[in-house]
């Protein structure tokens, strides 16, 4: 598969191409892929690095807030933080923490003022995100790394997909019965096709200055990339 391609997914142009339920069971479907295709587990393997638990995680596109719900009961004494451009995301986050665990309290989900991450320096031990950079152009990748470390004390977390031709066929094809959601047989492919192979990475990290000592990238099952930046190390 080629270069990465730039054409825009029906999430990302808005309401006006799906229905308010299919939103949201698209939130519900992108939960389950991160379940049982691995990313999940990709991103949980990602934070046992660390070398102490967090106290306080930035998700930044956190969607429905499935994986900030559960970072959140991971980490029960850590502050977590999820953000989105997505009101109705966000409704919708804070919608599943109130029904189904309105015991964590140390968790708030909200829409950030602007597009670009801003929060202030050091202010999260780590800022993770899942499914989010294929979303953003080239340059808009290098800023969020750059961003992103300016924000994190002890790492950023990036999970995203590996950009294959095998993926996006497999995925094609299991789709229709795994995950029959109108958004997700469109935007899935898509997704793929607008990810990642390991030079890319290599060409990001060198354009955000950030040197070979200060990240680490694996691949894994089915088909993620993780990458962590470590501030300390810049």
């Amino acid at each position: 598969m080629g270069k990465r391609i730039h054409t825009p997914e029906w999430l990302d142009l808005g309401p006006a191409h799906y229905t308010e339920e299919e939103y949201n069971d698209c939130l519900k479907q992108l939960n389950r892929i991160g379940r049982f295709l691995g990313g999940d587990r990709a991103t949980m393997r990602a934070f046992n690095t660390l070398p102490k638990p967090p106290t306080s995680i930035l998700d930044v596109g956190c969607g429905g807030g499935q994986m900030a719900i559960r970072l959140a009961k991971r980490y029960p004494q850590a502050y977590v933080k999820g953000i989105d451009l997505s009101e109705p995301a966000i409704a919708f986050s804070k919608k599943t923490l109130k029904e189904q665990n309105p015991q964590l309290q140390s968790i708030e989900f909200c829409v950030p003022p602007t597009a670009k991450l801003n929060e202030p320096p050091k202010s999260f031990d780590v800022v993770t995100t899942t499914l989010v950079c294929h979303h953003f152009s080239d340059d808009e990748i290098v800023d969020f790394m750059k961003r992103s470390i300016i924000v994190a004390k002890e790492a950023v977390i990036i999970n995203d997909l590996h950009r294959h031709s095998f993926a996006t066929c497999s995925f094609s094809a299991i789709a229709p019965l795994c995950f029959p959601n109108r958004l997700i047989l469109h935007d899935g492919p898509l997704s793929i096709k607008r990810a990642f192979k390991r030079d890319d990475w290599m060409e990001y990290l060198q354009a955000a200055g950030i040197p070979n000592r200060a990240w680490s990238l694996t691949w894994h099952w089915a088909f993620r990339w993780i990458l962590i930046l470590y501030p300390g190390k810049i």
